[in-house]
């Protein structure tokens, strides 16, 4: 259930200390053009800069133009170096509002808005200043172990914090390990990703509100609200969100008899729901408490205490043919669900397995975090280990046969010493078939080449602090 933020423009927003905002007024400079289509020529009527709430390395624009069907901003150290620019936004009547993200912090910018007509004719508004604040004293501290040209881009990271003075942020970083974004939350943060529709989403907490999913803007506004169904608790590990869809799980308990299996007679038994959503059908949900058996837990997994856990979804995939994939943690499976009768196409791993483990020395995964599918449709997932002998983790990648039932490993990196992530955990393949690997919980994300060369690792270089998953992103916007 979706439910929109009203508003979508920052109106009269406080400004920072040092800060100010800079009005300008038919203040244009234009390229030259023929004079019978001066009249046509894009113009700027004011043009504004303030802060952004949310976070000091990024500012927010607004303009008002005529004759302009996108604007622009150029930005640099003075007004003979513009080295960089935002994309165009479009205007909606004679306005625009830009976000400029990726700014350092305690620096002064000059920058410049340009306007594009509708034949291709540019405006420039007169420079205007800009000077951006400290950054905050209490955001991670992140190290750079290995920088040995990775792909592009950036990545980002959502913490959950422990200790005496817990921190929750959502942080990107460039490949220097240089935060470029952040945002702060007063809740713990679960999953912090970029969807297929470029929109942030981030399961958090804010003021006194249950935790759920909200989806940011890329200056950190909150655009939408993401709950579960029927009244249940959003689950934490995963909203995938698509243009027309999107899917997730929610938290159902169940009150069971579980003494024929030395359990107590009224134990509370947690099931992750599946739910997806789809624009113009009825939601589809689907539950582990009608389908799973508590004894499909794996061996570490305790049955008799008041509240039982024996599957814990945590990573959902919607396969090329619209039907789910989840990842069960605590039962060492990963189901192919159908998204219109609820069946179960198949369950791979744990103790219902219906697959043949091939070229894998260790037959099988364990724990395991984060399960997606390739474009050469292959499966990749990070591989905890937890019951490996001895628990070991590494990124897998496998060729499954659906018909005749092949799970063949054909990719593998194991860090050399090995490294053990008990919790947490994320692979993403990458556009230039580099693999990034996130081992949360002893606080690296480390990128690989196909070869298993490590070509990026970043440390999380403070106790408490730990992200969930990793993911590169090509771009701020």
């Amino acid at each position: 259930m979706l439910k929109r933020q009203r508003g979508m423009w920052i109106r009269h927003l406080p400004l920072a200390l040092g800060i100010g905002a800079l009005i300008f007024a038919a203040c244009s400079h234009h390229t030259p053009v023929d004079p019978t289509t001066a009249s046509d020529l894009p113009k700027f009527i004011a043009t504004k800069i303030t802060s952004n709430v949310h976070n000091v390395l990024s500012a927010v624009v607004t303009a008002r133009v005529s004759n302009a069907t996108a604007v622009a901003i150029e930005y640099g150290a003075d007004s003979l170096h513009y080295s960089a620019m935002t994309p165009l936004s479009s205007t909606v009547g004679d306005s625009v509002r830009m976000a400029v993200l990726g700014l350092e912090a305690n620096r002064s910018y000059t920058l410049r808005a340009v306007a594009l007509g509708s034949s291709g004719q540019k405006t420039f508004s007169a420079p205007f200043l800009f000077h951006t604040g400290e950054l905050p004293d209490d955001l991670p501290r992140l190290k750079i172990l290995t920088q040995q040209s990775p792909a592009a881009g950036f990545v980002m990271m959502g913490f959950a914090s422990q200790g005496n003075l817990p921190k929750f942020y959502a942080l990107i970083v460039d490949n220097d390990g240089k935060i470029v974004w952040y945002r702060k939350f007063p809740g713990a943060i679960v999953d912090f990703q970029k969807q297929e529709n470029g929109a942030y989403t981030v399961f958090s907490a804010i003021a006194d509100a249950p935790q759920h999913f909200y989806v940011l803007d890329n200056l950190g506004n909150l655009t939408q609200e993401i709950f579960a169904g029927n009244g249940w608790s959003a689950g934490p590990h995963e909203l995938r969100l698509f243009a027309a869809r999107y899917c997730l799980f929610s938290v159902e308990f169940r009150d069971m008899n579980l003494s024929a299996i030395g359990g107590l007679p009224n134990a509370s038994v947690r099931g992750t729901n599946l739910e997806y959503y789809r624009l113009g059908t009825q939601p589809f949900r689907w539950s582990p408490l009608d389908h799973f058996q508590v004894t499909d837990a794996a061996p570490d997994i305790p049955l008799t205490d008041p509240i039982v856990n024996p599957w814990h979804g945590n990573a959902i995939e919607i396969d090329t043919d619209d039907n789910l994939i989840a990842s069960f943690r605590n039962s060492d499976e990963i189901t192919k669900i159908n998204s219109r009768t609820g069946e179960m196409i198949w369950r791979w791993g744990g103790k219902q397995n219906q697959f043949t483990f091939v070229n894998d020395p260790l037959n099988g995964f364990s724990h395991q975090h984060g399960v997606r599918r390739l474009r050469n449709g292959n499966l990749i997932l990070f591989d905890n280990g937890n019951l490996h002998s001895p628990p070991m983790s590494r990124a897998v990648e496998y060729k499954l046969n659906e018909q005749s039932k092949t799970a063949e490993l054909v990719w593998v990196y194991r860090h050399e010493p090995p490294l053990y992530n008990l919790a947490l955990g994320f692979v993403q393949r990458l556009a230039n078939d580099n693999t990034l690997i996130c081992y949360g919980f002893i606080q690296r994300v480390i990128e690989v080449d196909k070869a298993g060369n490590k070509r990026w690792e970043l440390l999380v270089d403070e106790p408490n602090q730990y992200p969930y998953r990793a993911f590169r992103i090509e771009s701020l916007y």
